[in-house]
C-alpha cells in the first residue's frame, strides 16, 4: 500500500513540474483552453496527489514503527528528503494557483531546480530504502 501511494504522489508531483515547465514558456496569460488544463491538474492535486501524499506518510509511519527503524541513519535522511519533495509538492501547487489567479506568477525558485529535486528525491529514497547504508 505504501509504496502504490508513494508513487501516485511522485506521478502528480512530477506531471505538476511539466506542467509548470510548459506553462513558463506561454508568451501571455493562459487562454481558455491552457486554463482548463490548470483547472484539472489543480483538482486532480487536491483529490488525488495530496491525499496520496498523506497515506503515503502515514503508511510510512506505520512501517517504520512495525519494522522498528525509526532511529535509523537511514531513515532519518529518507524522511528529510520526503519533507523536501514535500515541500517542492506545496510550492508547485501555490504556483499552479497563482497562474490561474493572476496570469502568471514567479515560484520563488528556477523550476528546473525544482524538476531536478522532483527527480533525483526519489531514486534517493529507493537507494536508501533498499541499501539501508548507515
Amino acid at each position: 500500500m505504501h509504496v502504490f501511494f508513494v508513487l501516485l504522489w511522485v506521478a502528480g508531483v512530477i506531471m505538476q513540474a511539466l506542467l509548470l515547465r510548459v506553462s513558463r514558456k506561454l508568451p501571455g496569460p493562459p487562454m481558455p483552453e491552457e486554463r482548463s488544463t490548470l483547472r484539472l491538474l489543480i483538482k486532480w492535486n487536491r483529490h488525488i496527489t495530496t491525499p496520496a501524499m498523506l497515506v503515503a506518510f502515514s503508511s510510512g509511519v506505520g512501517v517504520g514503527i512495525t519494522s522498528g527503524w525509526f532511529g535509523a541513519g537511514w531513515l532519518s535522511a529518507k524522511i528529510a528528503i520526503v519533507m523536501l519533495l514535500a515541500g517542492a509538492h506545496s510550492v508547485q501547487a501555490g504556483t499552479l494557483r497563482r497562474i490561474l489567479n493572476n496570469g502568471s506568477a514567479n515560484p520563488g525558485i528556477d523550476l528546473r531546480v525544482l524538476l531536478s529535486i522532483i527527480l533525483g528525491a526519489p531514486l534517493v529514497i529507493v537507494f536508501l530504502t533498499i541499501f539501508k547504508p548507515f
